[in-house]
């Protein structure tokens, strides 16, 4: 019995012998996208195939895809030079598409296009300066991972005069009283709190993360901590200390503990947002990693209380438990101990958010939910999922909440956002297709629209230094402020330069 072949894959694989088999009808399908067998061969840049669809099978080359592309147009697209020396040559007369029509399987990024790509050439034009680095990625410690399995140096630095302590409890950040910045504390305020040895023996409820130390900011001499050295390393150490803890003996000792600051703790929203970038940095690292040792302080294989090492910033789960039959120590036999799955890390969540440009590059896309204040739009943004691209994911939450479908992506900066581990992907993409449906798939936004050029540039003079959610007046458009990613990225795209976060060490 003779195999049946498929002459989609016989076309993208090359395989001259069996399209040779098949009859005009077959040569001249088209699946469920539209594309032809001549196309698969201009994709995959199979000369031979397309040298006989065309001279001896006299296909048409003038037939157009679901994204309106003619196999000339994926040929010189995928950067398949000898399938273009091809069609040029058997069919030169062949039309190419002008009209991108919304396409299920959007261009990718990287794919030979750049060529014919708005948003290409505006990236090669634009005119690069460095900025100030983006608010929650400006701290200047040393985060030291190296020394975060020296439990001398963490020890003296835990104890040290001049370290100092962000304190957090449950969403709040201490700050000081009537102030825009943090309030620290020394060991000698919350020495009784964690303990002589909390390294080993933090009290239950409690946690504490070593995040670094200012090593370019170390005490002026003269001060009474000048010469204080850790391990023959001068600088101040930077610790994050979370008091949430739930159990009823441990909450009077908690408040006992900070009753003598005057202070007061502040929700991390929209408080942090005023702090200076050194500062906000520090918060970011902290309460990221604060919350997801919060989050995790039971093994996952086996759901015994994990411990946490190397300055808070690792948990493992026991090595051994004590035996329910006499209560000695016994090795324990939690699966999480065979192999190296023992241990668990700070995690990040990436988020892709995404300028997107329209094919004329005079207008973007920006959408809103219903919850946010009247007025307000900003960049279409979604959680990358696992197994899946940066440019995948800008590609898959532009479709999903818009309708739109999305080509080049092309990255821009990132900034971490600490609510509570996520790391905001900022890109800018080209928009192949126009018509908005904000109800086809997510129906996550109540509205989404093109803005022009014009009106995002009047829109980003009101929303520089401004708080988001605060109120605007009807028919106002308000974007996210200055310290958000979107404001950078809808920037650098209105004004046609690319600013660049500058480093800090």
């Amino acid at each position: 019995m003779t195999e049946k072949i498929d002459v989609f894959e016989a076309a993208a694989a090359g395989s001259l012998e069996s399209i040779k088999t098949l009859g005009r009808v077959h040569l001249e399908a088209k699946n469920d996208r539209g594309w032809t067998p001549l196309m698969f061969a201009a994709r995959f840049g199979h000369a031979g195939v397309l040298e006989y669809l065309l001279s001896e099978a006299k296909v048409d080359p003038n037939v157009v895809n679901k994204d309106g592309k003619t196999a000339a147009d994926l040929a010189e697209l995928w950067g398949a030079a000898e399938a273009v020396e091809v069609l040029s040559r058997l069919a030169p007369s062949a039309k190419k598409a002008t009209v991108a029509t919304p396409a299920p399987a959007p261009v990718p990024a990287g794919s030979g296009a750049s060529s014919s790509s708005n948003i290409a050439d505006w990236w090669k034009k634009r005119t690069i300066h460095e900025i100030k680095p983006l608010h929650f990625s400006g701290s200047i410690i040393n985060r030291l991972s190296f020394l975060r399995t020296d439990k001398e140096y963490l020890q003296e630095s835990v104890q040290a005069p001049s370290t100092r302590f962000i304190l957090f409890q449950d969403h709040g950040v201490l700050f000081k009283s009537t102030t825009k910045h943090l309030a620290y504390a020394s060991h000698n305020d919350i020495k009784d709190l964690i303990g002589p040895d909390p390294l080993n023996n933090l009290p239950e409820g409690l946690v504490l993360v070593f995040l670094g130390a200012d090593e370019a900011s170390s005490p002026e001499p003269g001060d009474s901590h000048a010469e204080i050295l850790v391990k023959g390393r001068r600088g101040i150490g930077y610790w994050a200390l979370d008091l949430s803890a739930k159990t009823p003996l441990a909450t009077p000792a908690l408040k006992a503990s900070i009753e003598q600051f005057v202070n007061t703790y502040t929700e991390m929203r929209p408080a942090t947002f005023g702090l200076s970038l050194s500062e906000s940095g520090l918060v970011s690292q902290a309460r990221s990693v604060v919350d997801w040792n919060k989050r995790n302080q039971f093994c996952a294989g086996c759901g015994r209380k994990s411990l946490s090492l190397e300055g808070g910033h690792k948990r493992t789960c026991p090595p051994a438990v004590l035996s329910e039959e006499d209560g000695k120590e016994v090795e324990s036999d939690c699966l999480a101990h065979r192999g190296v799955q023992n241990f668990t890390y700070p995690r990040t969540d990436p988020v892709v958010i995404t300028c997107v440009i329209s094919r004329d590059g005079e207008r973007v896309l920006l959408g809103r939910q219903a919850a946010w204040p009247k007025g307000t739009y900003s960049c279409l943004a979604g959680f990358v999922e696992p197994g899946e691209s940066l440019e995948e994911a800008a590609r898959r939450e532009v479709k999903e909440e818009s309708g739109i479908h999305v080509g080049h992506v092309m990255y821009h900066s990132s900034q971490p956002w600490p609510f509570p581990n996520t790391l905001m992907v900022g890109c800018h993409a080209e928009a192949i297709s126009e018509d908005i449906n904000i109800a086809l798939e997510d129906q996550e936004l109540e509205d989404a629209r093109w803005f022009t050029r014009t009106e995002i540039l009047e829109a980003l003079k009101g929303s520089r230094s401004a708080t988001f959610g605060k109120p605007v007046e009807p028919g106002v458009l308000r974007l996210p402020p200055g310290t958000a990613i979107a404001h950078v990225i809808l920037r650098a795209w209105a004004t046609g330069e690319g600013e660049v976060p500058q480093p800090r060490m």
